[in-house]
Formats: structure tokens, C-alpha cells, sequence
């Protein structure tokens, strides 16, 4: 097997702070950046997604995502005129780094809670269960003294790795909320705000080959903000615009304080297939002991399209594109790229829910439904029945 050379690969081990996988695609409400995102939509959703990051380089760093979220009403229970609605979902991130490390992440959020406290208001929660599974290939590390002042390579090295095992498995533990507010007057009613707020690593689990108990090995905790508003413009000022969403994250993580922001934009354009166009724009902030450092780090334009491929199968293709804006850009580390297929199996009987409040106004698919011919979705009145 042909080695690589890998430069302080070691550090992942020993003396750095580890940190998350991270996804352009923010508004794609995963379970991931909030476990309450379980059963939040009306609809279940089956979630491919995946991102190649810095092609440009030779070594690999690739993320991927299948998620399987579930609205199935599990159990409902009415107070003070509310209704309480329990339901699930699971996660596995598959995240590869260059030949020598590659994680599993599996997460499970066995109950998530919607609460509809008022007609049209939500209060979602959840816990998430995750365990990790990291594994390390000690025999693809290349050291100096392997190679000679001709370029000549040895096998032998007399170097000593400090691990004594490549295999590495913890548990973690999540929490999310989520408020939602949709409109109630005629001219609002199409309008969705919501506000989220997401605890991971509460434990703060060790993260290391070593076996060591020293905090830089810790996982450290890290809280995302997340908010997100959906407007309607009305038919007088344009009938080809769907709806419009802006949206933003604020994610710090470890006392070295490693924090992201990002802020987007889209526009859905209502026809027969439903196209979205937008983009993000990200800021890092980066600290230690010394000094604290902003950077503008990436634009990311997105283009994502809607289409029914069966009466019930709903078909969500998203792309987008990071364009480094950063000092990185001038290492050559390239493109990175972020593709996700989002499956949604559209219900006949549908419950209120989060996401869409009443029935009938189901902003991502009714009309993407209508303007394929579905009509027995729909009664006498244009509405839908879902």
C-alpha cells in the first residue's frame, strides 16, 4: 500500500482541540446542527448529503450524511388546549481525513417533543444519543528520518507513535430547541420565524488513541444559534416567486473559542419544477491565548430544484459551492463542493406541525404537487388536504 506523508497528524491525538464536521448548507435543517429538526416537518425525509472539501489537494477531506427524519406521530397528548406530538429520527456522518484518520458518528434521537402552546406557535425539543467511532492508520504515517538527503525512502523509522490503539469510541450527548412562530392575518399567513438554540458535547467526552485524561483531549462543548425567517410576496407584486428565506448560524466551540457566522439569502421560484437560487456568506473568528483573529473565509452560491417522482415522493436536489475568500485561497487547496439529495414522502393525512402550521400550507411542495397534476391532493376550493 502506497504511504502518504502526512504533517502533524499526530496533533488530532495529543494537543489540539478536535472539532466538528461542518456543512454549507445550514438551511437544510438537519439533525445534526439541532436535534429538535426530528419530526419538524409534516412530511418524512430521508437526507443524502454529501461534501468534498479542498479537491485541490491530494489528500482526502470528505464528509458525508445519511439522515432519516420521522414525523410519525407517536404519541399524542393534549394540555391546556395544546397538543404535544412525539417523534424521531437518526443520523451517520462518515467523515474521512486523508488516508491516515476516518470517524462514524451515529446519532439517534429517540424522542423529540412539539408542543403547539398556542395556534400559531411551537416549542420543539429534543436529546440526541451519539456515538462515535474513530479510527486511526498508523501504517500510512511517514516520518523524516524515513528519507535521506537523496530522496531515497526506508521502511524502518525510529520513531515512537504515542498511541497504544487505533481504534477509539465514545459516547455524546445533544440537545436542541426550537421556537416557531407562523403568521395569522391573511397577508402574513404564508410567513414562518423560527429560533434555534443546540448544546452539543455536553459531556465533554476524551477524544483520544493515547487513552490520556488531559483536557486538550477533551471534546469541548459547543452551542450553535440558528434563526430563520420564510416571507410571501403577495400575487400583485409577483406571481413567480414562491417565497423568500433568509437565514443565519452562530456556532462557538472550546474555550480556544473557534467560532463560525454565516448569514444567507434564496428566492423559490414557483413553477412546475420549483427552483431555489441563493448564497452564504461565512466569517470565521479564531483565538488562543494571545491573539483574537476574524477572517472572511467563503461565498457560497446554491441552486437547488424541487420535483414529485411519484404521487408521494418528493425530490430535493441542492448544490452549492464554496469560493474561499480566505488566505487559503492562495495554497491552491481548490474547490470545495457540496451535493444532497433530499427524499420527502409527502402524507395524505398530515398533522399540524412546526414547519408548515396549518395544513394547506405546505410553502415547499403544494404547488410543485398541483402544477404536476396531482389535483386529488386538493379539494374543490384549491386547498390542500394535507
Amino acid at each position: 500500500m502506497r504511504r502518504r506523508l502526512i504533517l502533524g497528524i499526530l496533533f488530532i491525538c495529543t494537543t489540539t482541540f478536535a472539532q466538528d464536521p461542518s456543512f454549507s448548507q445550514i438551511d437544510l435543517n438537519m439533525m445534526y446542527m439541532n436535534p429538535a429538526f426530528a419530526g419538524f416537518d409534516n412530511n418524512n425525509r430521508f437526507l443524502i448529503l454529501r461534501r468534498n472539501q479542498w479537491n485541490g489537494i491530494t489528500e482526502y477531506f470528505n464528509s458525508n450524511i445519511i439522515e432519516f427524519n420521522a414525523s410519525k406521530t407517536i404519541r399524542k397528548r393534549k394540555i391546556g388546549g395544546g397538543e404535544i406530538v412525539w417523534s424521531g429520527g437518526f443520523y451517520l456522518i462518515d467523515q474521512t481525513e486523508n488516508q491516515v484518520f476516518k470517524s462514524y458518528d451515529v446519532g439517534v434521537v429517540p424522542f423529540s417533543f412539539h408542543f403547539q402552546f398556542k395556534k400559531n406557535m411551537f416549542l420543539s425539543m429534543a436529546l440526541q444519543n451519539v456515538m462515535s467511532f474513530n479510527r486511526l492508520n498508523n501504517y500510512n504515517l511517514i516520518f523524516s528520518d524515513q528519507w535521506d538527503g537523496y530522496g531515497h525512502y526506508f521502511e524502518q523509522t525510529g520513531a515512537i507513535l504515542p498511541i497504544n490503539r487505533t481504534d477509539d469510541r465514545f459516547f455524546d450527548a445533544s440537545a436542541g430547541f426550537i421556537l416557531t412562530k407562523h403568521g395569522r392575518t391573511l397577508k402574513s399567513k404564508g410567513n414562518m420565524t423560527l429560533l434555534g438554540l443546540a448544546f452539543h458535547h455536553l459531556n465533554e467526552p476524551i477524544e483520544s488513541f493515547y487513552n490520556n485524561q488531559y483536557a486538550s483531549s477533551k471534546l469541548p462543548f459547543k452551542y450553535t444559534i440558528h434563526t430563520e425567517h420564510i416571507g410571501m410576496l403577495p400575487d400583485f407584486v409577483s406571481k413567480s416567486i414562491k417565497f423568500w428565506k433568509v437565514f443565519a448560524k452562530h456556532e462557538r466551540q472550546g474555550n480556544n473559542m473557534t467560532q463560525k457566522d454565516e448569514i444567507g439569502f434564496t428566492t423559490a421560484f414557483a413553477n412546475k419544477i420549483q427552483l431555489e437560487v441563493g448564497g452564504i456568506y461565512r466569517l470565521g473568528r479564531y483565538s488562543n491565548e494571545k491573539k483574537v483573529k476574524f477572517q472572511n473565509e467563503s461565498i457560497i452560491p446554491i441552486i437547488r430544484f424541487r420535483l414529485m417522482t411519484s404521487r408521494s415522493i418528493g425530490l430535493e436536489f441542492s448544490y452549492s459551492y464554496d469560493y474561499t475568500i480566505s488566505k487559503l485561497n492562495y495554497t491552491n487547496a481548490g474547490s470545495t463542493n457540496e451535493i444532497s439529495l433530499n427524499f420527502y414522502f409527502i402524507k395524505s393525512k398530515p398533522r399540524v406541525c412546526p414547519a408548515q402550521g396549518k395544513w394547506g400550507n405546505n410553502k415547499k411542495w403544494q404547488d410543485v404537487i398541483y402544477n404536476t397534476g396531482n389535483y386529488n391532493r386538493f379539494n374543490k376550493k384549491g386547498k390542500s388536504n394535507w
